[in-house]
Formats: structure tokens, C-alpha cells, sequence
């Protein structure tokens, strides 16, 4: 992990990241450096045709192969491990939260460095890995070209701005150009197209990015990146090697470098995770609900609950009779354990499932249960508050500042002022604060304790539509930049609320406690 420096930004404290030399990343890189072992330097007279700027390849296939049978055994990695074979694929294993990122941007400092390459593509599968990798390349930046003495034109691909990529192919100075495999995974895309206006030497740009020999650095390439059309539309870019970093590799071929996750652990690397599991034992104590049917007629829409109803003869988990707005579902049941279940909405369906929507928060949708999720988010917070305040002050001492990430699958539990989760974490917030501290916290500190990303349509509002948060670059630029903000000891935010389709991106080394609360 990356140490932190302090630095001023008007009134704030700022937390900076620090580059370390730690020994493990030094030595991912170097097994990928030790694979060119023995390669002549490119210049601009021997890697420059026809105004075309090429990483070009002095070895032969088989001293490669050399470098990289002798590179696993130094790596403690075995023959048949390490899957060696005659292909331009390289695989690094790293562990999640090791700094895969910064190892594979060093990684392309040091080739330049040592052999003059200088055409790179990171090949991302996500617009949040995307916004990831930018961010970390804009963090470290200066302290790398402080080391190499040397700034690399790194850029997003963006089918409007051509003349990136122009400059990505003619330019002698080193280019990183990242990109996803939507870019060019079809006919239709713009690097494919060879009927343009603005071609590049009469040729489609992705023939000539063939001709730089670029160097592909694939980041997590099992998603996505070995489907048939993937690996056809890759190898039209005719890379020099292929170097593909992940924790878990689908496809291993000449395995060079190895982190377990057993290693990371063992060795401190990463922070070990604890989970709470919370379960109902005592079912008719429950608030398990089904949602039968919506009957659709004249007037509005009626509902048929399945619930526990308290009789004569005991608890009975039965139907209760159609039901319409405003119904108090404890009225009905003869139930307590129903006294905040009143029907707000009951939702028609028409493309997708009906749904009855409660005045506490709690939604239902046809042919799903719905449990005590008021119990299990109130003991799911409680463990998470509580065990971010013991954190807290052991990390206070040290400087560090503690965060915690909860992750949800639907916004109105949070958005809402009577959502169930905003609602269960200012009671468990306060039921905490009161053991640990002796003292009720006010409402201004529970409110700046608090902080959420979520996405939002175009007409402004929140969205629990998985594909619109993957691709909404604006959201991911809000979670990266804060990323940075939420270090400093004077940001009041300590807990933050995500959606469970945004998890990407939050590889924050502060964040030390995460719950899912989910509903579906």
C-alpha cells in the first residue's frame, strides 16, 4: 500500500498517495522487464517506417521463450504452473488491492526505459476499471516522471478525437491509450472503418495501430477478452505481447510473476475482511412477506399478500384478501409484527413485475419474498457502526482515517428521508455512539457522517439500472475524485453509501468495513 502525505487545499487537509518501492511490486515488474533480456534499445532509426512509430523486436522466439522458462523458475513457479508455450502472452497474478494498476503503469516506464518501447494500449472491460486506471495514471504522474524523466502522453480512446490516435501512432514519445473492447469489437466502429474522409494514410486506423507493434496490457482480460470475437478483433491490432494482469487468469499462459492471495495476506498486503451473517430462526416471528398476485380491474390494481396471520390455533402463513392502498398489513394479520407495513403503492405490471410498495420503505415485487429486512439491516449496521468506532480510534493514533462502504441494491432505501436503510442507520448510529461514547450524537453529526454516489438519468433521477451506473463516466469520475477527499482526517465523511453495481472503483485503501444490503 501506498504511504500518504499531507498536503494544504484551502482551509482542508488533503491526503496525497505516495509512491513506495514495495519489493513485490518490484518485482512483478522486473519478471516482465527480464523477458526482453538481451533486446536492442528501439530508436527513431531503427523502430521509425514510413512515419509510423513501431515497438520493434530484436530477440528470437527462442531466446524469449529462455527468459521466460527462466524467469518462472526464479519465481518459484513450475514448468507446468507457468503453462509455458510460443505465443505473445504474458500473465501476471496479483491479488486484488495489491496495486495491479500502478504495477502494469510502472511496468511501461521501465520498458521505455530499458528498450525504447513506446506504444502501449491498456485494454480495460468496464468504463469504471477505465476511470480507475486514468485516475491512478493522473495521481502517480508526477512522481513517476520525477523518476524517469519522462511524462508518456496517457489518454482515454475517444472516437471524436482522431487526432490522439493519430498522434498514439506517429509520435516518437512514449503513448498509453486507454481504451475497452467496445472500441473495436465490431465492424461498425470507427477504428474499423476504412470508407472515411479522414483516414490515416488511406488505411483504417486499426490497420495502422497494427503497424506500431503496440504492447496490449490487458487488465482483468477474463471479462470478456477471450470470447472468440474478442480474441480475433485483439489480434488485429497485431500487438508485439500481450501482458495480461488479474487475480484470477481464465486463460494461463506463461505465468511469470505470482502473487496468491494466501501470499497477500500472510505477507500484509491486503486487509482481511470480516462478514457477519445475519439469520431468522424463529420464522412466524418474522416479517416474511410474499406478494401472491396483483389483481387488475376496473379502478386501481388490488394485491394479494401472503403473510403470517395470528389465529385461534397459532401463527398461520396464509394469503389475506385483496388489498388496496392504505391497508395496514397489522390490521389485517392480527399481527404487531406488521405495524409499519401499510400499503403506499401497489404497481401494475407491464413490462416487467408488479410490485407493492410500503409506507416504511419496503418494496415487494411479484414472486419474491420479502423478509424482516428491517431486523437484518438494523444488525447489519449496528455491527458495521460499531465496529468502525473501535476501528476508529486505533487508526486515530496512527493518523489513519477509518472509512466504511455499504453497498445497496436500491436507491430508495437510502435516497428516501423514510427509507429503511437511512432510517436503521441513524437509530443504530445513535444506539452506538450512546454505548461507546456515553453521549446521544446530534443530528448534524449522524447527517456529515454521511456520504452516497448513485446514479441518475437524464431527467435527474436516481436510477437502480445496473447497465446506466456501469457506463456513467460522470458518476465514476465523482467516486475516483473523492476518492482522494475522503483521505483527509477533516472530511466528516466516514460512511459511505454505493450502489452494490458500483464496487469497482472503491479500492480505497482507508475503507477498513463493508456491508451488502441488499433486498432482492
Amino acid at each position: 500500500m501506498e504511504a500518504m502525505n499531507k498536503s494544504q487545499s484551502g482551509n482542508q487537509t488533503l491526503m496525497e498517495l505516495k509512491l513506495e518501492q514495495l519489493e513485490y511490486q518490484q518485482r512483478a515488474i522486473q519478471s516482465v522487464i527480464s523477458v526482453f533480456k538481451g533486446q536492442e534499445k528501439n530508436t527513431f532509426d531503427n523502430a521509425c517506417v514510413e512515419g509510423i512509430r513501431s515497438n520493434i523486436i530484436s530477440l528470437s522466439q527462442v531466446e524469449i521463450l529462455r527468459n521466460i522458462k527462466n524467469i518462472a523458475i526464479e519465481n518459484g513457479i513450475r514448468e507446468e504452473t507457468a503453462n509455458i508455450q510460443n505465443t505473445n502472452n504474458l500473465c501476471v497474478e496479483m491479488e486484488t488491492g495489491t496495486g495491479k494498476t500502478l504495477v502494469y503503469i510502472k511496468t511501461i516506464f521501465e520498458l521505455f526505459k530499458h528498450y525504447g518501447f513506446t506504444k502501449f494500449i491498456i485494454l480495460v472491460p468496464s468504463v469504471a476499471i477505465k476511470e480507475g486506471v486514468l485516475k491512478t495514471f493522473d495521481i502517480f504522474v508526477k512522481q513517476l516522471e520525477d523518476i524517469y524523466n519522462i511524462k508518456p502522453n496517457c489518454f482515454e480512446y475517444d472516437s471524436k478525437k482522431l487526432s490522439k490516435v493519430k498522434r498514439f501512432i506517429e509520435e516518437q514519445h512514449p503513448q498509453i491509450m486507454v481504451m475497452t473492447l467496445q472500441s473495436f469489437n465490431s465492424d461498425d466502429r470507427i477504428l474499423n472503418q476504412a470508407q472515411r474522409e479522414d483516414l490515416f494514410s488511406n488505411m483504417a486506423y486499426i490497420e495502422a495501430i497494427a503497424r506500431t507493434n503496440t504492447i496490449i496490457i490487458m487488465d482483468e482480460p477474463q471479462e470478456g477478452m477471450d470470447t472468440p470475437n474478442s480474441i480475433e478483433r485483439i489480434k488485429s491490432i497485431n500487438p508485439l505481447f500481450k501482458i495480461r494482469y488479474s487475480a484470477t487468469h481464465k486463460v494461463l499462459t506463461n505465468l511469470i510473476y505470482r502473487l496468491t492471495p494466501f501470499d497477500s495476506y500472510k505477507q500484509g498486503f491486503v486487509k482481511k475482511i470480516e462478514v457477519l451473517t445475519v439469520s431468522e430462526k424463529n420464522d412466524e416471528a418474522s416479517m416474511k412477506i410474499e406478494l401472491s398476485k396483483i389483481e387488475l380491474g376496473k379502478g386501481e390494481p388490488k394485491a394479494v399478500l401472503k403473510a403470517w396471520h395470528l389465529t385461534s390455533s397459532g401463527f398461520k402463513f396464509k394469503d389475506t384478501k385483496k388489498l388496496e392502498k392504505k391497508a395496514a398489513l397489522q390490521n389485517i394479520t392480527n399481527n404487531i409484527i406488521y405495524k409499519d407495513y401499510v400499503i403506499e403503492q401497489i404497481a401494475r405490471p407491464i413490462r416487467g413485475k408488479g410490485f407493492v410498495k410500503f409506507k416504511n420503505g419496503a418494496v415487494i415485487y411479484e414472486g419474491e419474498q420479502a423478509k424482516d429486512y428491517s431486523t437484518i439491516f438494523n444488525e447489519q449496521l449496528y455491527w458495521l457502526i460499531d465496529t468502525h468506532f473501535r476501528k476508529k480510534e486505533k487508526l486515530k493514533e496512527k493518523g489513519i482515517k477509518c472509512l466504511s462502504l455499504t453497498f445497496i441494491d436500491r436507491v430508495d432505501n437510502y435516497i428516501n428521508p423514510d427509507g429503511i436503510i437511512r432510517t436503521a442507520f441513524i437509530e443504530q448510529y445513535k444506539n452506538v455512539y450512546k454505548n461507546i461514547f456515553g453521549k446521544e450524537p446530534t443530528l448534524q453529526e449522524i447527517e456529515q457522517s454521511q456520504g452516497y454516489y448513485f446514479a441518475k438519468t437524464g431527467k435527474g433521477d436516481y436510477t437502480d439500472n445496473e447497465h446506466s451506473m456501469r457506463n456513467n463516466k460522470e458518476l465514476y469520475d465523482l467516486i475516483l475524485k473523492s476518492k482522494e477527499k475522503l483521505l483527509s482526517i477533516d472530511n466528516p465523511v466516514e460512511f459511505i453509501f454505493s450502489h452494490s453495481a458500483l464496487g469497482v472503483g472503491w479500492d480505497n485503501p482507508n475503507v477498513f468495513n463493508i456491508a451488502t444490503l441488499n433486498q432482492s
